[in-house]
């Protein structure tokens, strides 16, 4: 979990009656990135806009926000003139206006192809390949060339991109694509005058890129390619590296080896009249390389010992064997208990992601842990994309139809809460995630025997999610922003358990909900409890809570269309129409020695609450754990006294 600011726009903003926003995807220096749906094709996009953050730093200095107009702008005309493979496409370029604030903005965007997967840094080791030749022949060739191939066509249009490093090259399955032009430089365009902060990535950047930006040529994109080069077979650069040196590998122990030394040196050589002029030559001397690795005489190879396929796979697969043989282990287990509502009859799928979800207390947050900042923002970006608010703690008086919890007052740590329900299209991202460990019953999605999710009818409005081609789909795309429903709490508990969050307890909620919607949240000058976890919080949060508390910002509410407010803490839809799924209490806790309690309880963790206009207490609806219900949506939290 990375810390955040506001965005620019919010999920379920349509640009132009066209493209529907789905989630915040990335961040720069200048540029937000969200994916969209295009509504009239039908295909998912991501969509490039300038940053809120960087225009706010900027205050009022025109000259500086045009040019950053300008550099955008340049983003558009630079990859609009490219067509190839390994370049990532542009769609559109547009303007619309939106609300901010209160007050009419104008933004501008650029819309793109949306490539799901990870980037070319995933295809690289943490420790580097070295001293596995075949590992690094097979990564040249199925990467490093492509991507030659790409920066090629870049500069036969007389461009530059100026920015290139694993984490600008996008992977579409096993094809690599070039992206991130904002800081293109081309002979065919006007020069944008440029202040005297640095542009570029210190690790990648040239001598000449950071001594004189705008005089770089080609040469600067083959140092970057050097670089690159250099980590994929020694490893990671790391951050106390001095930049702007020239690289070589400390152990060049074999011709292949010796021959790649060689091409990174004069790759990265720091005076770029010594340099490889381009990419041209760059790809002669790799193939050469190559090519003398695979003119080894068949004797020279059955000198080796053999190695097993396996070893020239990342370390990670080991990890996945791991995880597989645990599951199947979790799995035999399960053939010999259940309990009602949980299938005996295992999934007909026996594949196991890498994030397998075991059947087990989801309570905690998974191994998959989200990072707090040090000191605790404002708000922060859930592993799932999804925005999560800090809720300062304080104090909680019950009020409850339980004569023993009527007038109990609890104290409630500070914590983090979704600013908004988790919507149907996260949830087919996380059901997709997982397939294969689901199996699809009569409409009913199962995992281990858990009931997750009910599929229904499709006809009714929140029956959107269908399941067809060994995929979860949404039935139409304009209901992608709405917050899901007819999932389950095992189902609920499982999407926040593998995001490394969890459901919020009863009392968070309610906190949250009741708290933040009359805004009597008592600040203390510290936080309750005197815990070192919450401490963290510090003073400055309910300084700065009371000082910045949002004015409230009208959202739709999913099933009603009726517009519903942000509460003091920022948190929207809290408490309306659509009731939540939350943990409950344990029963330990709730001592009713000598007394009749009028509340029914079910002896599980589940537990819906909702408020009624009016009321001043959550309303408690004790639910099974394999129920879902048409009204009932879920949002995650993660405590600051959270395990991290």
């Amino acid at each position: 979990m990375t810390a955040t600011v506001e965005n620019i726009l919010e999920t379920g903003t349509v640009l132009n009656d066209k493209w529907v926003i789905l989630e915040v995807i990335g961040k720069g220096g200048m540029g937000e990135v969200y994916r969209a749906h295009q509504l009239n094709l039908k295909r998912d996009v991501a969509i490039k806009v300038i940053s809120w953050e960087w225009l706010q730093t900027l205050e009022d200095d025109v000259e500086e926000i045009e040019k950053g107009v300008q550099r955008f702008r340049r983003e558009v005309q630079a990859m609009s003139q490219i067509r190839h493979p390994n370049i990532l496409q542009v769609f559109d370029y547009g303007s619309d206006a939106i609300k901010k604030d209160g007050k009419d903005s104008s933004i501008e965007y650029i819309v793109m192809e949306y490539i799901p997967g990870a980037t070319l840094r995933f295809t690289m080791s943490e420790e580097g390949f070295h001293p596995d030749q075949e590992t690094i022949k097979d990564w040249l060739e199925d990467y490093f060339l492509p991507v030659l191939d790409g920066v090629q066509a870049i500069h036969d249009l007389d461009m530059v991109h100026r920015d290139l490093k694993p984490e600008n090259v996008l992977m579409d399955g096993t094809t690599p694509k070039i992206a991130d032009f904002g800081l293109a430089r081309s002979t065919r365009m006007a020069p944008v005058t440029q202040s005297v902060d640095i542009k570029g990535t210190m690790p990648y950047m040239s001598p000449e890129h950071f001594l004189d930006f705008k005089k770089v040529d080609q040469r600067a994109d083959i140092y970057s390619l050097g670089k690159i080069l250099f980590e994929a077979i020694a490893g990671k650069i790391p951050p106390e590296t001095i930049p702007f040196k020239s690289a070589s590998l400390e152990k060049a122990d074999t011709p292949f080896l010796q021959k790649l030394d060689t091409i990174i040196q004069e790759a990265t050589a720091e005076e770029r009249e010594d340099r490889i002029e381009s990419v041209a030559e760059l790809r002669k001397a790799i193939l050469d390389a190559i090519d003398s690795l695979k003119g080894e005489t068949a004797s020279d190879v059955s000198e080796r010992p053999a190695r097993p396929f396996f070893l020239h796979q990342a370390k990670w697969i080991w990890t996945g064997i791991a995880v597989a043989l645990i599951s199947m282990l979790a799995m035999a287990l399960w053939h010999l208990m259940s309990e009602p509502g949980k299938s005996p009859v295992l999934s007909e799928k026996t594949e196991i992601s890498k994030r397998e979800i075991p059947p087990a207390d989801r309570s905690e947050a998974s191994e998959f842990e989200l990072k707090l900042p040090s000191s605790p923002a404002r708000s922060v970006l859930g592993n799932d994309g999804l925005n999560m608010l800090l809720v300062p703690g304080g104090d909680l008086r019950i009020k409850s139809e339980d004569p023993v919890e009527q007038g109990k007052t609890v104290k409630v740590q500070s914590f983090y809460l979704d600013e908004t329900k988790v919507t149907n299209h996260h949830f087919v991202e996380f059901l997709n995630t997982v397939k294969n460990t689901l199996s699809v019953e009569n409409g009913v999605v199962k995992s281990n025997g858990e009931i997750w999710f009910y599929l229904g009818e499709g006809t009714e409005p929140h029956e959107q999610i269908i399941y067809r081609h060994d995929r979860f789909h949404l039935r139409d795309t304009q209901y992608a922003a709405h917050p899901v429903v007819r999932v389950t709490w095992y189902g609920a508990s499982a999407y926040a358990h593998h995001y490394g969050k969890r459901l919020p307890t009863e009392y968070e909620w309610e906190y949250a909900a009741i708290k933040g919607s009359s805004g009597s949240v008592a600040f203390s000058e510290s936080q309750p409890g005197g815990e070192e976890a919450d401490s963290r919080a510090g003073d400055h949060i309910a300084q700065m809570m009371r000082m910045h508390a949002p004015a409230e910002q009208a959202t739709p509410d999913s099933t009603t269309g009726q517009i519903s407010a942000g509460n003091l803490f920022g948190v929207k839809d809290i408490g309306g129409r659509v009731k939540e799924w939350v943990i409950r209490v344990e029963d330990a806790k709730r001592s009713r020695s000598g007394t009749a309690s009028t509340v029914k309880t079910t002896g599980y963790k589940s537990l819906v609450l909702s408020i009624s206009s009016g009321t001043e207490s959550g309303l408690r609806s004790f639910r099974y754990p394999w129920e879902g219900f048409p009204d009932v949506g879920f949002r995650c939290a993660f405590g600051i006294g959270d395990k991290g």
